[in-house]
């Protein structure tokens, strides 16, 4: 005779406990790691130096501040070098024995890939201070309102969570920390550059355009630039994602959610077996 099952609201309650212990535990491994801290830090502030003056001595915007164009890229483009550092983070737990120490705890299997995600981002506040006052520094000013400005920084968050969880995959798959490093390192580059992250993307040769124009980076950055009023012009025509950029950001950063964390609780519990 079968057991009966756990009540749906106790599970519920149960992996939300969960994550929160994961959330705390890698959150207090974070804490231990002041280097990467440091280094997490200091990379953004030397983004804005770099592509604020050195580079962006040389860059036009039309009809706007070069600097104030650009963090909201640079607020993005911090989330989206964040998934490095969880894939390199998961891979490393799965290669050093740590996974098969969560293996012997009674905990949801969801619950580590929470905890890492939202840790994750949790630890990324810090960064994301730093670089608003750097970009208040060098000119950089919300003009639409602080309601709209803290929308997209909530924006940027939900996509930073998401973005996170294809780190997790990516750290899942790979065989090593450095393999992890190297496969998620050329994607989050390409996403990057290629888009209107740095410059605008009507600049470039047609087939590098339509790239730059349809690629998922211009429209979270489009819709941080719009709810901060730091936009320079109107969208582009015949590009649906960037007339639509919040609405944009939003479904991808579901859809991604939707797609990937089945797939990552999945291989988690293969790999635990």
């Amino acid at each position: 005779m079968s057991q009966p099952s756990l009540p749906t609201r106790s599970r519920l309650g149960g992996g939300v406990r969960d994550a929160y212990t994961a959330t705390r535990r890698f959150l207090i491994r974070g804490r231990r790691q002041p280097d990467v801290i440091f280094g997490s830090v200091l990379i953004p502030v030397i983004f804005v130096v770099l592509f604020g003056y050195v580079f962006g001595s040389s860059i036009s915007i039309p009809g706007g501040n070069y600097r104030a164009y650009l963090m909201p890229g640079l607020f993005a483009m911090s989330i989206l070098f964040n998934s490095n550092n969880v894939a390199v983070a998961v891979a490393t737990d799965m290669s050093e024995g740590v996974v098969d120490r969560f293996r012997t705890l009674p905990i949801a299997r969801s619950a580590i890939g929470v905890g890492r995600s939202v840790s994750s981002l949790l630890l990324g506040v810090p960064v994301l201070m730093v670089m608003i006052l750097c970009g208040l520094a060098v000119g950089w000013r919300v003009e639409d309102g602080l309601g709209n400005a803290v929308l997209a920084f909530l924006l940027f968050e939900l996509f930073g969570f998401a973005i996170g969880w294809l780190g997790i995959l990516v750290g899942l798959l790979a065989g090593s920390a450095q393999a992890a490093d190297v496969i998620i390192s050329i994607p989050t580059f390409l996403l990057g550059f290629i888009s209107s992250v740095f410059v605008d993307p009507s600049k470039m040769p047609t087939w590098l355009r339509l790239i730059a124009y349809w690629n998922p980076m211009s429209a979270v950055v489009t819709a941080g630039r719009q709810l901060f009023g730091n936009t320079i012009g109107p969208p582009p025509s015949g590009v649906w994602s960037l007339d639509h950029p919040i609405v944009t950001t939003v479904g991808l950063a579901l859809l991604i959610v939707l797609i990937v964390v089945p797939i990552c609780v999945r291989l988690y519990s293969r790999s635990t077996r």
